[in-house]
């Protein structure tokens, strides 16, 4: 049985639309894919923490490397993504995690632990872990789940892109002056391999 491949496309965007709070969806042609490698590119080079520290946004180069990508325009009062373990981290050049984001379910098992330092009340760097190298801050793909029973989908995967694409992405689809946050989704289909 082949894929149509149309339909398959506009049931994705159609499922991504329905989703509480999305307010805008568009595919990704080439040239947008471009200015929003580079400007994540340039925010790695930047670094985070203004500058005092590498990161790597392993979340967003997954999904750019999908066949299909799209980003979502999110109303800023909503919230879609359940946090994940993995939202935010702090590795080192062993690839030991140093340090990393709690969700609110996991601070209270981590509260009063003696090998933890907290540095806000839901970021903690591991006291016992002895870096290995630089340590740099790592943005990984997070699940995106909501496509999974679409026929055809395969591999899709998620990322939060920068301040930078932030702000270009917002300006671009005409949602420069809100607060609205932005999304990157990619994924291939079946028969396209």
């Amino acid at each position: 049985m082949t894929l149509d491949l149309d339909k398959v496309l506009r049931t994705v965007e159609q499922k991504s639309r329905d989703l509480p709070g999305v307010i805008d969806f568009p595919y990704l042609d080439q040239g947008f894919k471009d200015d929003l490698d580079a400007l994540e590119r340039s925010a790695e080079d930047n670094g985070a923490c203004g500058g005092l520290m590498p990161f790597v946004n392993t979340g967003v180069w997954k999904a750019l490397d999908r066949r299909h990508v799209f980003v979502l325009v999110v109303d800023s009062s909503m919230m879609i993504l359940s946090p994940t373990r993995d939202v935010v981290y702090i590795a080192d050049q062993g690839g030991q995690i140093v340090g990393e984001y709690l969700t609110p379910s996991r601070r209270g098992e981590i509260q009063g632990r003696d090998d933890v330092c907290f540095l806000s009340e839901d970021f903690i760097l591991y006291l016992n872990v002895v870096p290995k190298g630089e340590p740099y801050f790592v943005l990984p793909p997070i699940p995106f789940h909501f496509l999974d029973d679409i026929s055809g989908v395969k591999e899709v995967t998620s990322g939060s892109i920068s301040t930078l694409a932030d702000d270009m992405v917002r300006e671009r689809l005409g949602y420069a002056n809100t607060k609205h946050w932005t999304h990157l989704v990619g994924f291939n289909i079946q028969s396209e391999d």
